[in-house]
């Protein structure tokens, strides 16, 4: 979604898709869809679902399939752009390499996040990103942490996940309706992300000035506490449009959390949460839960742009949050420091000229 947003939903350029995704449609623009083998298919479907998945991601960019390079030789494109993360980053390499034209390459999450696979793929699945990432001919990393982790390129640029044009929100002020101090999670309830929600629910119980609202998707904590949770108002479901909305405009701060554990110490210390491109520029204060080697509160810290908490105490995000409520001027704050570093560095009005401009120079430079 966020690869759609940046370079999809524009006009100034051509584009053709190339995707793996059956569902995928679009009247907007050409595009193709990539099938695996059907013996592959069938066994994703089956106990055996884990060896398929091994080999799509070994093997299954290393051909090129007729269809799609008669396509893209009738299309006669400048540049191949993919995003780094899946098996179809080595599709697009091969490609631009049987074409002569350059690669470029978006390294926004390491692969092994939410990957399916037995471990000596995951690990042969880093090592392969580290390889594209020298394959491309201009690469951009969703933050210096990710450029720094993936180490030295001739031609990488920090390309942070832009978020829609817009014009500075004044700080939202304390509802005036409501006894509590609302402090509201939207995002990704899966991997660790909700057993971290599931042990902050309790604390926020034992308190009367103020309370936690979750909205997303991907739970993995059971019908049972789901049902719970929804009952006592907490949970709000997957919200879309002016449900999402309205569950902004009836906070008084955000939070947003990364990962403690060592299963995620790679990932959250090399991600950049696309979501900071509306939270910064929501009106809202900002409380970031996470250690102090994740990007999120890495940023917070040097820019001043939210209240952090760097242990694994869900004790201290309450405190931390209590604390906010009772301290206007410190949310004005953060939420005027939010936007300055929005406006540098996730303003689409800004940084995709940028963006672009990378892109034409190595596409000059190849075809010197």
């Amino acid at each position: 979604m966020l690869f759609y947003r940046q370079f999809v939903e524009r006009d100034d350029y051509d584009l053709f898709v190339v995707t793996d995704r059956s569902d995928f449609s679009s009247d907007r623009f050409p595009y193709l869809i990539f099938e695996h083998p059907k013996i592959i298919r069938r066994l994703m479907k089956t106990r055996l679902a884990l060896f398929a998945h091994d080999y799509v991601h070994v093997l299954g960019g290393a051909r090129i399939p007729t269809s799609i390079l008669e396509a893209a030789r009738h299309f006669k494109p400048d540049v191949i752009m993919t995003g780094a993360e899946t098996w179809m980053a080595d599709l697009a390499a091969n490609l631009a390499m049987q074409l002569k034209i350059p690669l470029v390459g978006h390294f926004m999450d390491w692969p092994t996040f939410a990957m399916m696979g037995h471990s000596w793929v995951k690990r042969h699945a880093s090592d392969k990103f580290r390889r594209r990432y020298q394959r491309c001919d201009l690469a951009f990393g969703i933050c210096p942490e990710m450029l720094e982790t993936l180490g030295a390129h001739r031609n990488a640029h920090v390309f942070y996940p832009s978020g829609q044009a817009g014009e500075s929100k004044t700080p939202k002020s304390r509802r005036t309706h409501g006894n509590s101090f609302t402090v509201l999670f939207a995002g990704n309830l899966g991997q660790w992300y909700g057993r971290m929600l599931e042990c902050l629910v309790p604390h926020f119980r034992r308190e009367n000035d103020v309370q936690l609202r979750i909205a997303g998707g991907n739970a993995l904590w059971g019908d049972e506490v789901e049902k719970s949770l929804r009952q006592e108002g907490t949970y709000l479901g997957f919200l879309k449009g002016a449900e999402y909305k309205s569950a902004f405009d009836n906070s008084d701060a955000l939070l947003l959390i990364m990962g403690f554990g060592a299963e995620s110490r790679l990932i959250e210390s090399t991600s950049f949460k696309s979501k900071l491109a509306d939270y910064l520029t929501s009106g809202l204060p900002l409380v970031v839960w996470g250690p102090d080697y994740c990007t999120a509160v890495r940023h917070a810290s040097r820019e001043n742009f939210a209240e952090v908490v760097t242990t694994d105490d869900p004790g201290e995000v309450v405190a931390a949050v209590k604390a906010l409520a009772r301290n206007p001027s410190r949310s004005a704050e953060l939420v005027k420091n939010g936007f300055l570093f929005w406006e540098k560095n996730l303003n689409a009005n800004r940084v995709m000229p940028q963006a672009l401009h990378a892109i034409n120079t190595v596409r000059k430079d190849t075809k010197l």
